[in-house]
């Protein structure tokens, strides 16, 4: 049988661009925690300086799109001091850009374990549930976040994802632009801001704020995914897959581009394909909702229906509501039951 995919569904990232706010849209990796650097007591003063320096040079690796030798030097604060909430956020958001948000979730739960109120934490938690389907549970971060009193440097940039997260895009680009204002060259809030214009249905104008960010860091595989979505939205899907091919080249983890290889594979009628893509992206992120919906529509159009009810089930383990699993799973139950209704008569 043949779902169509772009139509019925409509979740596929060229599309509508849902829910990628993973990041493309993350947490600033600039800041500092909102506690002081060490909330150990017992940590000396020569560890401080050295904890300082390490967290420094994460922050300098994750910039630069290094997010694995970042998180060697996140751990190794870690291991000196267990509950340096910066080194925790920095882990939990370079696991997340990796695309392994499972293991993400974990250092930010502790981050918001010792700091209920980190802003950064809130954010980045919002953001991982949201790029996992889980939208009710995202809103819910990203309230806190919007009502919380921070006067940390990323506040602009906290509220702005978590705007954009609850689909007030308008609000979103307000304060990305007004923290564009003193951090003008930021690669993450040019980034968003893309994804905000690219979202609201201004493709050219989202494409010049990635082409900016990709200008500051040629490596920014979000920035380069980005562009192909506000490029496939504006009808030049060759160019679309030309840099979707570029963000994997710089990272081949990526899940975001990873998945947006699979749906533009599926798009062509190429459902094998479309599989192998999200393959790649399950064995990173077992549980990423757009992967096991893309493996179970290219499954049903190959005549695996079985097997892509699994996929469905195994997307709604996830989050029970999400709107597009229930439908695929849906329009195959109706179908098979049609045709068992008809075998009968």
């Amino acid at each position: 049988m043949k779902i169509n995919a772009i139509d019925l569904l409509r979740f596929c990232l060229f599309v509508t661009g849902i829910s990628f706010l993973g990041i493309f849209i993350h947490t600033a990796v600039t800041g500092n925690s909102s506690l002081p650097l060490s909330s150990n007591a017992s940590v000396q003063n020569t560890s401080l300086a050295d904890i300082s320096i390490l967290n420094d040079k994460a922050k300098s690796l994750a910039n630069l799109g290094n997010y694995t030798e970042a998180i060697q030097y996140y751990d190794k604060t870690l291991s000196m001091d267990p509950n340096n909430t910066e080194a925790l956020h920095g882990k939990g958001l370079s696991l997340s850009t990796l695309g392994n948000h499972t293991e993400a979730i974990q250092y930010y739960d502790k981050t918001l374990r010792i700091d209920a109120n980190n802003v950064d934490a809130l954010t980045g938690m919002g953001v991982i549930l949201y790029n996992l389907g889980n939208h009710t549970g995202s809103a819910s971060f990203f309230n806190k976040v919007l009502t919380v009193n921070s006067t940390g440097k990323n506040v602009l940039f906290d509220k702005g994802v978590s705007l954009y997260g609850l689909k007030d895009y308008a609000g979103a680009i307000k304060y990305f632009d007004k923290a564009l204002e003193t951090d003008p060259n930021n690669t993450l809030l040019l980034n968003n801001q893309g994804f905000a214009l690219d979202i609201s249905g201004n493709h050219a104008e989202a494409i010049k704020y990635f082409d900016k960010a990709i200008s500051l860091n040629s490596n920014m595989a979000n920035a380069l995914h980005g562009k192909a979505l506000a490029l496939d939205h504006l009808g030049n899907r060759t160019g679309a897959m030309m840099y979707i091919d570029k963000a994997l080249s710089v990272n081949p983890v990526n899940t975001f581009a990873l998945t947006g290889k699979g749906d533009y594979l599926f798009k062509l009628g190429n459902y094998a394909g479309a599989i192998v893509y999200a393959d790649k992206a399950l064995k990173t992120d077992p549980n990423n909702i757009n992967a096991l919906i893309i493996k179970a529509l290219a499954l049903d159009h190959l005549g695996n229906h079985a097997e892509a009810i699994k996929y469905f089930d195994k997307a709604l383990e996830t989050d029970p509501n999400n709107r597009n699993a229930l439908l695929g799973k849906g329009v195959i139950l109706n179908e098979l039951n049609n045709r068992t209704i008809s075998k009968v008569f």
